[in-house]
C-alpha cells in the first residue's frame, strides 16, 4: 500500500506520515513525482492533500490524470482543512472516476489555517488580506482530535471499507457550483487579491498558479534560497539574491511560511504576522 501526500506546511505532511505508519504503507511525495509522464500505482493507495478554497489543489487534479491502471484499487484520501473541507472529496472522487477509479472513502481532518483571510476593513479590500493566526491552544487542540481520528480512519481503511465520503456545506457549494461561481466571480477576486493585472483564459482552478505576483521579499532577505528549495513545484528561482516567482504557483504558502527570516510577504498586509508550519515537521523533512 502507498500514501501519496501533497504538503506546503507540513499539515498533509504530518497526516500522512502517521496514517503510513499505522498501516505500514510506503509514503510518497506528489511533487517529487507529478513530472512523470505516466504513474502506474501497483498497489491499493492513498492520497492526502490540503483543500484550497473548498476544492482541491491544482497539483492533485494533475497526479490524477496520470495515474494508470487503477480500476480495480482500493483508493482513500484524506483532506486537510482549515475552515471547512466544503466537498473537496467530491471533486477528488469525480477526477477519479474520469480515469476509471473509484474512490472508496474520504476522510476530512482539521488543521491550522495557514492562508491569507481578509482583514476587518473594507478599504482597499484586494490588497487587505493577512495571516490568520492561530492560538497554540486551539492548535494543540487540532492536533489531539486528528490523532484519536487517526485510530478510526485506520480501522476503516485497514478493513477496507467503502463508502464513507466527508463534507460540509454540500448544498451551498453544489449550488456555487450550479451558478458557476467559481468561474465567473470568485476567479477574478483571486486573481486581485493574487495581485494579477493581465487576463487569462485558464480556468478557476488553474488560475491558482498566477496569484504569486502578490508575493515579494523585503529586506530582510538573507539569501539562504531557503523558499526555492522548499518550493514543491519548482516555482522559485534565485536571481540577484533575491527570489522571483515563476507563475505556476500552488498557493501552498510553503516559501512564506518557511522562511527563517519573514522575509517573504504575500500583498501587503502579512509584514509582522506570526508564521506557521506543523510542529513536528522539519525542513528537512518538507524538502525531502
Amino acid at each position: 500500500m502507498k500514501v501519496f501526500y501533497f504538503s506546503g506546511t507540513g499539515n498533509s505532511l504530518a497526516v500522512a506520515r502517521d496514517l503510513a505508519l499505522k498501516l505500514k504503507a510506503e509514503m510518497i511525495s506528489i511533487a517529487s513525482i507529478i513530472y512523470q509522464e505516466k504513474i502506474n500505482i501497483g498497489d491499493n493507495f492513498g492520497i492526502v492533500f490540503p483543500v484550497y478554497n473548498q476544492g482541491i489543489p491544482y497539483i492533485i487534479k494533475r497526479f490524477v490524470q496520470k495515474l494508470d491502471n487503477i480500476e480495480k484499487k482500493y483508493i482513500f484520501s484524506i483532506c486537510t482543512y482549515g475552515n471547512n473541507p466544503g466537498i473537496s472529496l467530491k471533486y477528488l472522487a469525480s477526477e477519479i472516476k474520469k480515469i476509471g477509479g473509484n474512490l472508496s472513502c474520504g476522510f476530512a481532518v482539521q488543521m491550522p489555517y495557514n492562508y491569507v483571510t481578509p482583514s476587518l476593513t473594507l478599504k482597499k479590500f484586494f490588497k487587505s488580506f493577512t495571516l490568520r493566526e492561530i492560538p497554540i491552544e486551539k492548535q494543540e487542540n487540532m492536533f489531539y482530535n486528528w490523532k484519536n481520528k487517526l485510530e478510526e480512519i485506520y480501522e476503516y481503511i485497514n478493513n477496507e471499507n467503502v463508502g464513507k465520503i466527508e463534507t460540509k456545506a454540500k448544498v451551498i457549494e453544489n449550488i456555487i457550483d450550479f451558478l458557476n461561481l467559481r468561474e465567473v466571480l470568485q476567479k477574478r477576486v483571486w486573481l486581485k487579491i493574487g495581485n494579477f493585472k493581465g487576463k487569462t483564459n485558464l480556468n478557476f482552478l488553474e488560475s491558482i498558479q498566477l496569484y504569486d505576483h502578490a508575493f515579494h521579499c523585503d529586506d530582510n532577505c538573507s539569501s539562504c534560497a531557503i523558499c526555492k528549495n522548499v518550493c514543491p513545484i519548482q516555482n522559485i528561482e534565485i536571481k540577484n539574491n533575491k527570489p522571483i516567482w515563476l507563475h505556476h504557483c500552488e498557493q501552498c504558502f510553503a516559501c512564506l511560511q518557511w522562511c527563517p527570516k519573514e522575509a517573504i510577504q504575500f500583498g501587503e498586509k502579512t509584514k509582522n504576522k506570526k508564521r506557521y508550519h506543523h510542529p513536528d515537521v522539519s525542513l528537512k523533512d518538507l524538502i525531502n
